[in-house]
């Protein structure tokens, strides 16, 4: 399990913040700017270079930091900036999971093909936990 958190536009300012502390390996680092071009969701030139999603070891934990603009993601409210992936093994895994996440919660992003992963979603489950899968 990976630890997630989110910002609003203070994303690469944090890594550099937590590297220091944690004295880390530089983290690996993509840009909404380094996306894969999408006409159908095109990226506004003052989003490319925040951090669309960055992987920093801290011990033998992946901390995953990112921005989270408006119009890309819910809203930042403090206390909702930190959420939990789950990498699934399979693809039976990461549905099932998924399915009995959103069960009386709600789907922020539905589970699909992504340009970084076979199935992505992301849903916030009945307790108000926000919750990455991923099936690389």
């Amino acid at each position: 399990m990976d630890i997630y958190l989110h910002f609003k536009d203070q994303a690469a300012e944090v890594i550099a913040f937590y590297e220091k502390v944690f004295e880390t390996e530089p983290a690996q680092i993509m840009t909404f700017g380094q996306m894969p071009q999408d006409d159908e969701h095109p990226i506004d030139d003052g989003l490319k270079d925040l951090v669309m999603n960055s992987n920093l070891k801290i011990n033998d934990t992946n901390v995953m930091i990112s921005d989270s603009p408006e119009n890309l993601a819910p809203p930042i409210i403090v206390g909702n900036n930190v959420a939990l992936v789950y990498n699934a093994k399979t693809t039976e895994e990461a549905t099932d999971i998924f399915q009995q996440l959103a069960e009386n919660g709600t789907i922020l992003l539905p589970l699909e093909k992504t340009f970084w992963a076979e199935l992505y979603g992301m849903v916030k489950d009945q307790y108000g936990v926000i919750w990455h899968i991923n099936l690389y």
